[in-house]
């Protein structure tokens, strides 16, 4: 902001009066015209704020969906681990065994396939 200062003083104090009037209203309407410059700019600073407000609470809603589903997602894995420590766990150890049985016949199957065509 530009002030005038001592623009218009004689050497005592004392001011010129032949422009101290025009000086003074052309420094009024300057600072009316600085004044609403400035209103402007905070006008545009507040709806530039309120958008920045509202971008923060939408991408806020969108995290908070992103770690519902994540916790969703973790839950359903902790539980398949469980079921995995369960059967891990179990002392019945035939699956193995019916596994391998099923890998016999089926390349029994091929040999035999190939073998008699």
């Amino acid at each position: 902001m530009r002030r005038a200062q001592n623009a218009h003083t004689a050497p005592y104090g004392g001011y010129n009066s032949y422009d101290s009037q025009s000086e003074t209203q052309r420094l009024g309407e300057e600072n009316d015209e600085m004044t609403s410059e400035l209103k402007d700019k905070v006008k545009v600073l507040k709806s530039l704020t309120i958008d920045i407000g509202n971008e923060v609470r939408g991408q806020n809603s969108m995290l908070n969906d992103m770690d519902d589903d994540f916790f969703k997602s973790g839950n359903f894995l902790e539980r398949s681990m469980k079921r995995l420590g369960i059967i891990g766990k179990g002392s019945h150890n035939y699956h193995l065994i019916i596994l391998f049985l099923f890998c016999f016949v089926v390349f029994l199957l091929l040999w035999v396939a190939l073998k008699f065509r």
